[in-house]
């Protein structure tokens, strides 16, 4: 019955998370969660699509910058060697040459894709610095907390503490750093307002019965016998047997003489020499037989009785110092076992009572003790909400390490790509007037048969 009572409490324990309300205030959150993850399924595979734009996009610029480098490097390496090779600055040299027009190339890149490369980096700057500076910044030292519950910022509709459900005396601040530290959700949106969890854990409420149970238990011993009536019949019979009357001093004395008044041993010896000077055989041979014998009947019949003897005498020791006494000894027993018989079954009732008491508040100590840590567990390890601060986190680190930094990165990068394109280009088009010959042309090229007139003649042109 106390096993059926225990396993009906233990019902009642595992009870009490049917009626936990916590499912009424995470439902919000929940359906907010799945909403949302149902409505960015249909865009996943035109993220994957532009995710290809955007790496083709960027390839594509990184080469452009990276051809304009190369026409440079190309051009300053060929015009170099030119120069080294030219011998007079008139004569003509094809590298040299040709380091100019990969320098002009590069400079026709840069002209063609400058204004491209600005309007990108422009607009790069213009999203990623804005989310660097506005969120992720204020992200990190948990700015954007106190911007969301300051009173004004956001509108009405958008009040998260009135949409989480949470402690008026709370903000979303002091409700994350609280659940990084591990708290649950039980103290952060004061559950304890709508469910009273120490009226579901009162030890009474689960232990009335239990120890109604406890307080009607009865044991019924019955009539206990500890000594049978033949038992009694040969007490009183053994006190009446007069061994109190017995002379056993005398008997004692008696029982130091021996069992057999002639010596066997000795006996057999001499029939053993008497068998050894015979003659005859015959006689001879019965001497021996007759030694055997008397061996045979010491080591068994004489030895054994000899051990009874002692533990006999062992006995009636025994008997000598109970027999003054035998009479007093066996009244003062029957009435000790007529006593133990008629107090056994009250002082058994006492007994059991003080230990089912002792039991019973051991049981309400541990039974207090497990509701106790129900009750802790309930507020602190169960449905902690530390997976939410995490969450935010993980956000965070989305958005501003994943997202918002390499963003940042190209577009600095591409920026300063850009920047340097201006004293690229007025490097490349000094360089190119370096890199080329000066020319010596004349003025016409008719001889002086063919042509009258006499045009003065130009030694050198400057280009």
């Amino acid at each position: 019955d106390l096993r059926d009572e225990m396993a009906r409490i233990t019902e009642k324990v595992q009870s009490i998370a049917d009626g936990f309300p916590l499912h009424d205030y995470t439902r919000p959150v929940s359906e907010a969660l799945v909403k949302a993850e149902d409505r960015s399924q249909p865009y996943l595979q035109e993220v994957e699509r532009f995710e290809r734009y955007r790496w083709i996009t960027g390839t594509v610029l990184c080469s452009i910058i990276l051809l304009i480098l190369t026409c440079n490097v190309a051009g300053m390496v060929l015009g170099a060697y030119g120069l080294s090779k030219r011998e007079d600055p008139s004569d003509y040299e094809c590298r040299g040459e040709a380091g100019a027009k990969f320098l002009l190339v590069g400079v026709g890149l840069s002209f063609l894709f400058s204004w491209l490369l600005i309007l990108l980096v422009f607009a790069t700057f213009l999203v990623g610095g804005n989310i660097q500076t506005l969120v992720c910044r204020n992200w990190i030292n948990q700015e954007i907390y106190k911007f969301i519950d300051t009173p004004g910022n956001l509108p009405p509709s958008m009040n998260l503490t009135h949409h989480l459900n949470l402690r008026r005396d709370s903000n979303l601040s002091a409700t994350y750093r609280e659940c990084k530290n591990g708290a649950g959700l039980w103290e952060v949106l004061q559950l304890n307002r709508s469910y009273d969890l120490d009226e579901h854990l009162k030890t009474p409420k689960y232990t009335a019965d239990f120890q109604k149970r406890l307080g009607d238990f009865m044991a019924h011993l019955g009539d206990v016998r500890l000594l049978r009536s033949e038992g009694r019949q040969d007490l009183e019979t053994f006190a009446r047997s007069g061994m109190d009357e017995v002379d056993f001093g005398r008997f004692q004395e008696e029982m130091k003489n021996p069992v057999v008044q002639t010596s066997l041993p000795g006996l057999a010896r001499s029939l053993e020499g008497l068998q050894k000077m015979q003659r005859n055989g015959t006689v001879a041979g019965r001497l021996a037989a007759e030694a055997r014998a008397l061996w045979e009947m010491q080591n068994s019949t004489v030895q054994s009785q000899e051990a009874l003897v002692v533990k006999m005498g062992e006995s009636v020791q025994f008997l000598s110092r109970l027999a003054p006494h035998l009479q007093e000894r066996v009244k003062k027993t029957l009435a000790t076992t007529a006593s133990v018989e008629a107090r056994l079954p009250v002082q058994a009732q006492q007994i059991l009572r003080q230990e089912i008491g002792c039991f019973t508040r051991k049981e309400l100590r541990y039974f207090a003790q497990y509701l106790n840590w129900v009750g802790q567990t309930l507020r602190e390890d169960v449905a902690s909400c530390q997976p939410l601060a995490t969450a935010l986190d993980n956000g965070r680190v989305i958005l501003c390490d994943r997202i918002a930094d390499p963003w940042n990165a190209f577009w600095f990068s591409l920026g300063c790509c850009t920047f340097f394109l201006i004293p690229n280009i007025i490097f490349a088009i000094r360089l190119t007037k370096h890199f080329r010959p000066i020319r010596n042309r004349l003025i016409s090229t008719g001889s002086e048969e063919t042509c009258p007139f006499h045009i003065p003649r130009v030694t050198a042109l400057k280009l």
